[in-house]
């Protein structure tokens, strides 16, 4: 039955006129006009467990690599808190990461023309250098992006090539600095280099867990990230016509297939419960800090959401489904779990938005390619105070738990954000609780909360499901495509290994 039917239904005949049908018609659907937006805002900034939650994932459970005990615990935790929020369901969905890799220590060592230590660690995915290799030839990359190692020549082979990269002060740095880090990797490896030694992108000798692969592919070439001071005083002795030589030793540990977890909650809807939109973040992290940045303030910012959704005492009209990703560090392998075990529900799912990078307050959403989103997404927002002022961006990228969505034709969102307080913690020793501003913490979450209400009650979803020619124009047009090819995954999606399939009458 309609709403305006039940209206009709309600009045006496007398007062069948428009003027009463109208404002009678108001006052029944006033609750679906506001949908509890701002009861679920405040219920998030005013949250007492918030700072509790977040304290408790960051400085008792602490680091959660994917596949370990401390991963184990914390999925445990989620799903608890999940339940004490009162969902109408809350699970946890294994699915099987297909190998593991630690850190045993990189110590390195300058032993001529002085005998010095470097503060280092290893990159993810590096292999194990075959021994402690003594009095290594330390040679200087020629220059960042392409050919700065294959510039050297034979001068590379059997030594360890220095990567001076430079300082990021912004996310987009860093991510270009990453891209060069990926090029000498691969370069050093045709050169037959013994090892790569990369310039921290941090100051201060911050060391962080820099990563050359989107899918757990092991390194090529031993390789350790040196406290860029460090870096720079060994590139200065290698320009000034010394010969540098060091005692290099990576060890790490690499294994099998692992364990990753999921953990699921949801809010059944009152309307169409058979639509859903979902809200997530990725609760795994690298192993250096707490991960607590990255992504502790939104893992427990997606808790927080469902919890007051619930408490508004307002069931929303569609489903929404929170889920808190396993193995995101490790090659965004928790959403592509997800996607592969819901494929026969993708239909089903209006929209998805992710949560990552950090604590800052949301300038917007990235809409993936898809700028026909924005008009829903801003209705959706509508009653979120700072929404107005938004830009949302058809940025399109792949380093989130969106991605696998994305490729589905799902609309699929992510949060963007001001990232000056992210870029020195981000997979560094620094990602610690101390680091947080509950103000920023609470300002997402809030906004969080009301974006996937707002998105939950809209008349309309914000956007079709694109069927796999229309994901390959979004790809190749937003230039997501060359990120693939980049990365090595475009392979995957031609294949159909990874992907929206083509339907049967359209192969």
């Amino acid at each position: 039955m309609s709403r305006m039917t039940r209206v009709r239904t309600l009045l006496p005949d007398s007062s069948r006129c428009l003027r009463c049908v109208f404002l009678a018609a108001i006052a029944l659907l006033a609750p679906a006009l506001v949908w509890g937006d701002s009861d679920v805002i405040r219920a998030v900034e005013k949250s007492a467990s918030f700072e509790t939650r977040l304290r408790t994932l960051c400085d008792e459970l602490g680091p959660r690599p994917a596949g370990t005990p401390s991963m184990v615990r914390a999925a445990d935790w989620a799903l608890s808190q999940f339940q004490a929020a009162g969902l109408d369901g809350a699970w946890l969905e294994p699915f099987e990461i297909p190998r593991s890799w630690s850190d045993e220590g990189a110590k390195i060592r300058i032993t001529e023309p002085a005998g010095f230590e470097l503060k280092a660690v290893s990159t993810a995915w590096s292999p194990s250098t075959p021994a402690r290799q003594e009095d290594l030839e330390l040679v200087l990359s020629d220059g960042l992006g392409e050919g700065g190692v294959s510039r050297l020549g034979a001068k590379a082979r059997g030594r360890a090539v220095l990567v001076l990269l430079d300082e990021a002060k912004t996310f987009y740095a860093m991510g270009v600095q990453e891209g060069n880090a990926i090029r000498a990797m691969r370069e050093a490896h045709e050169a037959g280099a013994a090892a790569v030694l990369f310039a921290s992108i941090k100051p201060n000798r911050v060391l962080f867990r820099h990563v050359h692969s989107i899918d757990a592919r092991m390194d090529p070439v031993p390789s350790a990230v040196l406290g860029r001071e460090d870096a720079l005083r060994v590139g200065r002795l290698i320009e000034s016509g010394q010969t540098v030589k060091a005692s290099v030793s990576i060890s790490t540990t690499q294994g099998g297939p692992v364990r990753g977890i999921n953990v699921v909650g949801e809010i059944h809807g009152s309307e169409i419960p058979e639509e859903v939109v979902i809200l997530g973040a990725h609760l795994d992290s690298w192993d250096l800090g707490a991960g607590c940045l990255d992504n502790g303030v939104n893992a427990v910012g997606v808790i927080e959401a469902a919890q007051a959704i619930i408490a508004s005492g307002r069931r929303p009209r569609r489903t929404i489904r929170f889920i808190l990703f396993d193995g995101e560090e490790y090659g965004l392998f928790g959403s592509r779990a997800y996607v592969a075990r819901h494929r026969d529900e993708l239909d089903s799912v209006a929209a998805v938005i992710v949560h990552d990078m950090g604590q800052d307050r949301i300038q917007g959403y990235a809409l993936g390619g898809r700028p026909e989103l924005e008009t829903g997404l801003r209705e959706a927002m509508s009653r979120i105070d700072d929404a107005r002022g938004m830009r949302h961006t058809r940025d399109a990228f792949i380093g989130s738990d969106h991605f696998d969505f994305q490729l589905e034709g799902v609309p699929a969102l992510v949060a963007i954000q001001d990232t000056g307080s992210y870029v020195l913690p981000y997979h560094s020793e620094l990602d610690t609780y101390d680091k947080v501003d509950m103000d920023l913490v609470r300002s997402r979450g809030a906004v969080a909360a009301a974006t996937i209400f707002g998105l939950a009650n809209a008349d309309q979803r914000i956007g079709p499901r694109l069927d796999r020619d229309g994901v390959e124009t979004m790809l190749l047009r937003s230039g997501m495509a060359d990120q693939m090819k980049f990365l090595e995954l475009w392979d995957d999606w031609k294949s159909g290994k990874r992907g929206r399939q083509a339907s049967p009458t359209n192969p």
